[in-house]
Formats: structure tokens, C-alpha cells, sequence
């Protein structure tokens, strides 16, 4: 047999034909994200109430002071901004009528915010007071962000809302920012694994997934399949299922900012 009969023997298999449209599916998705130039600014927070909570105020017993004055709530936001987009954002496009900046409840006031981590420090990050003396915001401004540049900011304020949020216009970002929710602390790292068992463990799925398909193809049918086709369906699935998980824990259940962004403040 020529390799030419055996080329046309493998093109009249259906199944080999649905391989190669699922795979020129999945090289089209990867080709999308991999080139895709977007402009995009997100943020995500963690809030907690430090002393007072969200409906009472401190016992009249107990009092505080911040800087000679009297405060009925202690909370503290600590919010991650960074470009998350592909696109260089460039500082020159801050509309100077509605300036970027952090903003806590209304019913609160900004005692003190920092900047915990910058990510590059020719980013030129800094804060900056607006200049109508509003309690609740704090401006800020930068000279340019390239991708996953950002910075990480705490906030102590008197609001009962922990949840921060940025406010401003900034020209080619018509939709604002984006709020990708509250984030969790980073798990403590587990001893290293070494670079084989991690190796091996990346690839486990993937090696399932395939053998499974190799199965269903090539190897034989056990009867239980044959008898109750239902029973075939649903080990697919499960097979499915797994593969499916171990990507979003691969790729999507990670930490939604940079790792440059990573400081064990947030721990």
C-alpha cells in the first residue's frame, strides 16, 4: 500500500476528521488570546473592619482618636490596580475634569492610604489630594502602565463599606475599570515539589484525556458499553469533567493580579 491509499484510509475515518476540526477549534482560541491587543484597567480588594463593624459604631465607653480625632469605626481596605490589558496605558490620557481616584462609602472619611508595592518604580505611581478637599476620595495619577504593571494600595478610612472602588475618566477606556471582586489571601506555598513530580502531575491529565480518546477509538468495546450505551456516555463525561477541572485550576483559579504584585502584606 502507497502512503498515498493509507493518507486517503485515514481521511475516510470520521473520527479522524472531527480530531483535526476540534483541534483547528482549539488552535483558533489560542491564536485569538495569544495575538489580542486590549486596553483594560482592573482592580480587586479585601476589606475588613479593624475596630467597629458595618451597623454599630464603637461603645460610647471606648474611644479613639486618629490625629487628635475622634473616629466611630477603624477600617482598613487594601485594593490591587493594574493594567490588565495588552495595550500601553499612558497618564496624558487622564481627563483632567474627572480625575482617577480611590473612593471609600460616603459615609466615611479617608484617614491615611500608602502605597504598599509598586510594581515599577518608573511607573511614577503617586497619590495626590484633590482639590476639593473631598473626605471620601483620594486622586491619583502615573506616567504610564504597561501590561500587568500596577500597584498595591491600603486604605484606612471610617466607612462602614469595606469595599473600595476607583472612580475617573480616562480617554480609550469608555467602559472604566474593571471590579474583578473581592480577592483571597494567598495560601501559605507547601514544600516544593521537585521538578519531575511536578512535571509529571502537569501532564497527568493530558495523558488521560488522550488515552481515553485512544480507547474509544481504537481499543475494544467492553460489553458493558455495548449493552447499555448510557454507561459509555457518562465514563466520557466523567472523563470529560476531569480534564475540564484540572485546566481551571491550571489556568483560571489562580490569583486574578500580577505576581509582581505579590507582597506578603496580603498574607
Amino acid at each position: 500500500m502507497s502512503w498515498i491509499d493509507y493518507a486517503q484510509g485515514l481521511l475516510d475515518k470520521s473520527w479522524l476528521g472531527t480530531l483535526l476540526g476540534i483541534a483547528g477549534i482549539v488552535f483558533a482560541v489560542f491564536t485569538y488570546l495569544w495575538t489580542r491587543r486590549r486596553t483594560s484597567l482592573a482592580y480587586v480588594y479585601l476589606g475588613e473592619h479593624l475596630l467597629g463593624s458595618a451597623s454599630d459604631a464603637l461603645p460610647p465607653e471606648i474611644v479613639v482618636q486618629y490625629d487628635g480625632m475622634s473616629i466611630p469605626r477603624l477600617t482598613k481596605s487594601t485594593l490591587i490596580f493594574w493594567n490588565s490589558g495588552e495595550n500601553t496605558v499612558s497618564g496624558e490620557d487622564i481627563v483632567d475634569k474627572d480625575p482617577l481616584r480611590f473612593r471609600v462609602g460616603d459615609d466615611g472619611k479617608i484617614l491615611s492610604i500608602s502605597i504598599v508595592k509598586s510594581s515599577r518604580a518608573v511607573n511614577d505611581f503617586s497619590l495626590r489630594e484633590l482639590p476639593d478637599h473631598i473626605f471620601n476620595e483620594m486622586g491619583f495619577t502615573f506616567d504610564f502602565l504597561d501590561a500587568n504593571d500596577g500597584v498595591v494600595v491600603e486604605i484606612l478610612h471610617t466607612s462602614t463599606d469595606r469595599r473600595p472602588s476607583i472612580k475617573g475618566t480616562l480617554k480609550g477606556l469608555p467602559k472604566g475599570f474593571r471590579n474583578l471582586g473581592q480577592f483571597t489571601r494567598p495560601k501559605p506555598q507547601k514544600k516544593k515539589q521537585s521538578t519531575w513530580s511536578s512535571f509529571l502531575w502537569g501532564l497527568s491529565p493530558l495523558v488521560v484525556g488522550v488515552g481515553g480518546f485512544l480507547a474509544a477509538v481504537y481499543g475494544p468495546r467492553p460489553a458493558l458499553f455495548l449493552t447499555n450505551p448510557d454507561t459509555g456516555l457518562f465514563f466520557y463525561s466523567f472523563l470529560g469533567v476531569f480534564v475540564g477541572m484540572w485546566l481551571n485550576n491550571r489556568f483560571w483559579a489562580r490569583r486574578k493580579y500580577p505576581k509582581s504584585l505579590y507582597t506578603e502584606a496580603l498574607e
